[in-house]
């Protein structure tokens, strides 16, 4: 049952790999303003989460039987399988631990580096929206002899931001 759980945790691991490639090529999307390219890899990405909810899954079901088998109560953590299990698969298992560990880091740095691109792109969106807004209509100014008059407001917009 302790490499049906190895399995499981190195096709996760690739996983998260493939989650990170995705998170990427979301942020190369983001940059472009590639709305289509956006479009699907946002789907692959929630094609992903389901195939990771079906081995988290797995990944459970391996340690309830392993506990079971091996009469253990409470939590079983990799710390713990280590010491149950011989050499090869407690290297086996602490590699795979870093690595899920290290990827999940980066995932989150990339995640969270994709939605500062989005807030941002927000705020962008909303000033432009906002100076839009105000070239509907002529605004009334007052001339140098007191009489107003009515004048379009001028728009800047910062085309390399």
């Amino acid at each position: 049952m302790t490499e049906r759980l190895i399995e499981i945790l190195g096709k996760e691991a690739a996983l998260f790999e493939t989650f990170l490639e995705l998170l990427g090529r979301q942020q190369e999307m983001l940059i472009a303003n590639d709305a289509d390219g956006l479009r699907l890899v946002s789907e692959t990405i929630r094609e992903k989460v389901i195939e990771n909810r079906l081995l988290n899954q797995q990944r459970e079901d391996a340690v309830n039987e392993i506990k079971r088998r091996n009469a253990i109560e409470g939590d079983l953590n990799v710390s713990r399988l280590l010491e149950m299990v011989d050499e090869q698969q407690a290297d086996q298992l602490q590699h795979l631990r870093n690595t899920i560990f290290a990827l999940t880091d980066r995932i989150t740095e990339t995640r969270n580096r994709n939605a500062l691109l989005i807030n941002r792109s927000r705020e962008y969106i909303a000033r432009t929206m906002e100076m839009l807004s105000h070239i509907s209509g002529p605004s009334g100014i007052y001339a140098a002899n007191g009489n107003e008059t009515d004048r379009r407001q001028a728009v800047a917009i910062d085309r390399s931001a």
